[in-house]
């Protein structure tokens, strides 16, 4: 009884472990099937996304290709037809832009905002030429402009270019002023001063206003440009550092020139008329080329003709050298009283009803700290070579421009009663 007993144990012990035997090996053979399942899974997506990414490549190489293809024939214009267009570019979109010089020296957050500011103003200019049919690809043309590092350096004003030209062409002619049509023909007439002429360039669209080109006036971008201006070095008191250097000739301009470049041409003009035999003769009478300009300036302003500027240029002369003699202390000039405007009635109400220049001659000994207005070539000669006499006092009929000449206090007040100046 023990012994069947036993037996059947052990046969129900290993049925169990047969079992379990198995179920291990269903188990086991399950895995193996998930996992070649997985496998061809895994295959299957490779493949699919494979195709999928070659997909893209080929998608991505074709777009690149038919974007470079377009962006060369644009580069090149090779597509586009030749016609005659007119491009205006407004001071408004460069007026912001920075130099590739000044961007080197930039850094950190100003370098990006530079940055920024110029491929702004690349991508207005891409937009304008594209409607004036010059491109046909603005992004393709800031990408140019940027690889090339001329983003953003592009001069305002009015151009005519051919349909037919390239971006090169293009470029160059936006960075220079070559083939300008907005340009402007301004005569500056001797003796007028700073103020008077910033008006006439504001009058005449060569500056948007009187005041960008007054800013400029007191600039030190020029003083190792020229030598003329080396005494300007230094020198304090002066409304303008520049009033007397601008020449009084006809200029060509362009419309919304930046008003450094204005300065810089009418300072080009006046080193060439202010030649070496001027600037030897001021030396030999112990005067500096500003001095000079400045005695210049006020017999420009206070004289009725080239003749009449001789005599006045001897009572001048006669004042600063002989003056403390006869207890003359002072040019005593009208023209000076209330510069830089021309008489009271200009001077703004601002400035008070008791206003008088630093200028004015009938309180400054001597000549005042720099010149009243821009005296031609007449009135530079007048300084440099006056008339030989004797006189000390000079008036002018208002009405008439007659002049009058003294030697004297008591004769000078006659010529004033004669001119109709006293009463």
């Amino acid at each position: 009884m023990a012994e069947n007993e036993s037996l059947n144990s052990f046969s129900g012990n290993e049925a169990v472990k047969a079992e379990a035997a198995r179920e291990a090996a269903d188990e086991k053979r399950a895995k193996r099937n998930h996992k070649r399942r997985n496998r061809a899974k895994r295959k299957k997506n490779k493949r699919f996304f494979s195709l999928v990414w070659w997909c893209m490549v080929i998608l991505t190489a074709a777009c690149l290709g038919q974007f470079l293809i377009t962006g060369l024939n644009d580069v090149l214009a090779i597509n586009r037809s030749s016609v005659k267009v007119t491009v205006e570019i407004p001071s408004s979109i460069t007026e912001n832009s920075v130099k590739p010089s000044k961007l080197r020296k930039l850094s950190g957050e100003p370098l990006k905002q530079a940055k920024k500011t110029n491929s702004e103003i690349t991508q207005k200019l891409a937009q304008i030429l594209k409607q004036a049919g010059v491109i046909d690809d603005p992004d393709f043309f800031c990408l140019y402009s940027k690889l090339r590092k001329s983003d953003g350096c592009f001069h305002n004003g009015t151009w005519q270019i051919d349909t037919k030209t390239d971006y090169e062409e293009i470029v160059n002619t936006f960075q220079s002023n070559e083939g300008r049509r907005d340009i402007v023909k301004v005569t500056i007439p001797e003796g007028q001063n700073a103020l008077e002429i910033a008006k006439l360039l504001e009058k005449n669209g060569v500056v948007t206003s009187a005041q960008k080109f007054l800013d400029v006036l007191n600039t030190d971008a020029f003083d190792s440009t020229y030598t003329m201006v080396t005494d300007l070095k230094g020198l304090s008191g002066r409304y303008y550092k520049f009033e007397g250097y601008l020449f009084p000739d006809t200029y060509e301009f362009y419309q919304d020139e930046d008003p450094q470049n204005v300065l810089q041409k009418m300072l080009d003009d006046a080193n060439t008329h202010y030649t070496k035999q001027i600037r030897d003769q001021a030396k030999k009478q112990n005067m500096t080329l500003d001095q000079l300009l400045t005695m210049a300036s006020i017999i420009q302003a206070e004289s009725a003709d080239s003749s009449d500027m001789l005599n006045v240029s001897s009572v001048l002369h006669n004042r600063l050298k002989y003056g403390d003699k006869y207890n003359i202390h002072t040019l005593d000039c009208d023209s000076t009283t209330y510069y830089p405007y021309r008489s009271k009635s200009a001077v703004p109400a601002d400035k008070g009803k008791d206003y008088k220049s630093k200028y004015n001659t009938y309180t400054v000994k001597g000549l005042p700290a720099g010149a009243i207005c821009n005296p031609g070539i007449s009135a530079i000669n007048a300084a440099l070579n006056p008339n030989d006499t004797s006189y000390f006092y000079f008036c002018h009929n208002p009405k008439t421009q007659k002049p009058y000449y003294a030697s004297s206090a008591e004769e000078h007040a006659d010529n004033l009663a004669e001119a109709g100046l006293t009463k």
